[in-house]
C-alpha cells in the first residue's frame, strides 16, 4: 500500500490518458505532462523526488496526482508562438493584466515566458491554456 500526500489530485483517469511506448507511462493532453504508474512506496517516493506526476492504486481505487515534497519550485513555461485574438484575450485577463495586447505579443515573439505560482493554480492554468491550444509545460527540474 502506498502512503502519500498529493498536492494536486487529477480529475482524469488512467484510461483517459494517451498511451506511450512505456506501458507504465501515459501522457495527459490537458496538462501536457507524463504520468507514471507506481506500484510501490519506493517508486512513489522516487517519482515525488523527481517531480513527476503519478498514478497508483489506493484502497482499490486508481488515483492520479502530483506528489508533495518536490525539491525545486515548479515553473509554468508558455512556449513561443503566435496567438489568436481569443488566446491573447485570455492571457491578458488571466496573466498579464497590466499589459497591452501588443506587449503580450512581443513578450512571446522570440522566446518563451516562465511563471512561478502555487502548484495547484499552475496545474489548473496549464489545463486551461491547453484547452485554448496555448503551448505550455510545467517544469519541475
Amino acid at each position: 500500500m502506498i502512503t502519500c500526500n498529493l498536492s494536486f489530485i487529477c480529475p482524469k483517469t488512467w484510461t483517459e490518458l494517451t498511451q506511450t511506448e512505456d506501458l507504465l507511462t501515459r501522457y495527459c493532453d490537458s496538462c501536457s505532462q507524463q504520468v507514471h504508474w507506481v506500484d510501490t512506496q519506493e517508486d512513489f517516493d522516487q517519482a515525488a523526488a523527481d517531480g513527476k506526476c503519478v498514478a497508483f492504486e489506493s484502497q482499490g481505487t486508481p488515483m492520479l496526482g502530483f506528489p508533495d515534497g518536490i525539491g525545486q519550485e515548479p515553473i509554468l513555461r508558455i512556449e513561443m508562438q503566435v496567438f489568436s485574438a481569443k488566446q491573447l484575450y485570455f492571457l491578458k485577463r488571466e496573466l498579464y493584466r497590466g499589459f497591452t495586447f501588443n506587449e503580450i505579443k512581443h513578450l512571446h515573439d522570440g522566446r518563451s515566458s516562465e511563471i512561478v505560482m502555487d502548484l495547484h493554480e499552475m496545474r489548473e492554468l496549464a489545463q486551461r491554456l491547453s484547452e485554448l491550444d496555448i503551448k505550455n509545460q510545467i517544469i519541475t527540474d
